[in-house]
């Protein structure tokens, strides 16, 4: 785990550099930490005026400090970012107090992971999210997809359940309509025309796999990652219309009554943000906007 502290005295040279860095990348996983009133207390001796940012591959580093740190530093508030290599480390951080909010995860992730640790965390708002996307590998295109063609798939059940629904919706499998998508399986691919082989791997290394396989669905905040463009360079993505892998912004029961956490959340859900990802990623983010209140 690297942690970075982001503050005016950063040298500009490093600030632009995560910056495109983290436009080349996405999204993944972001856990967003607050030490917020004096009576909120954590760990780490960090004081009430820090709030750590904890993010791993994709844009959100990059929004959060272009999009929504400069009017946190204006209330008076610093920033850190705490980089996490996974999916398990931010809800378990969370959990032992070293952060207090992360922005990585949706509902079906974060109920499973949750039952299965024991934690009890809490989900706040939806906030913008990188869509996953088949992304051709040694095939090249659509009509070069050879019969029993090998795809790389994530191999955690709730990311692997989303990745054969997007394969559904680009028309390369059917699965069983009796079974819940969101718990659909390998085992529940009710047609599968042209004989596809799937390989299951950590979400994380996806993109490093694509150029051995022929094809690979690949979370978005990885694909931003690791170059590529999933609104341009995707078969198909997963649709940004009534999408329940929409990302979470989620904190501690405890932290969840903090009004700032509130403010927060506001401002993740902002036009501001929703403009800023929709000019920058053009398609790759799916933005998500809330009424906003005085």
């Amino acid at each position: 785990m690297t942690i970075r502290t982001a503050s005016h005295e950063t040298p500009a040279g490093s600030r632009s550099s995560r910056a495109r860095r983290a436009a080349a990348a996405l999204v993944a996983c972001l856990a967003v930490a607050l030490l917020i009133l004096p009576g909120c207390t954590s760990t780490g001796g960090s004081n009430a005026e820090t709030i750590r940012v904890g993010v791993c591959a994709g844009p959100y580093q990059d929004m959060f400090e272009q999009a929504i740190e400069p009017s946190l530093t204006e209330q008076g508030y610093s920033v850190k970012y705490v980089e996490f290599s996974d999916y398990v480390q931010p809800n378990n951080a969370l959990a032992d107090g070293e952060i207090d909010l992360n922005l990585f995860q949706h509902a079906t992730y974060l109920e499973s992971f949750s039952k299965q640790h024991n934690l009890d965390l809490a989900s706040i708002v939806e906030v913008p999210t990188a869509a996953m996307g088949v992304f051709l590998g040694k095939a090249g295109s659509l009509d070069q997809l050879p019969p029993n063609a090998t795809v790389a798939i994530p191999n955690d059940d709730t990311n692997l359940s989303r990745a054969l629904r997007v394969l559904q919706q680009a028309g390369l499998i059917t699965l069983d309509a009796s079974v819940d998508p969101a718990k659909a399986g390998v085992n529940n691919i009710a047609e599968n025309p042209r004989g596809l082989s799937f390989q299951q791997v950590n979400a994380e290394v996806l993109p490093t796999v694509l150029e051995s396989v022929d094809a690979a669905v690949i979370n978005g905040n990885y694909a931003l990652e690791a170059g590529l463009v999933p609104a341009k360079d995707a078969l198909g993505l997963e649709s940004a219309s009534n999408n329940p892998y929409a990302n979470l912004l989620v904190t501690t029961p405890e932290l969840l009554k903090d009004p700032r956490i509130a403010e927060l959340a506001k401002d993740l859900t902002s036009p501001k943000v929703a403009a800023f990802i929709r000019e920058k990623y053009n398609g790759s983010v799916i933005p998500v906007t809330a009424p906003q209140h005085d």
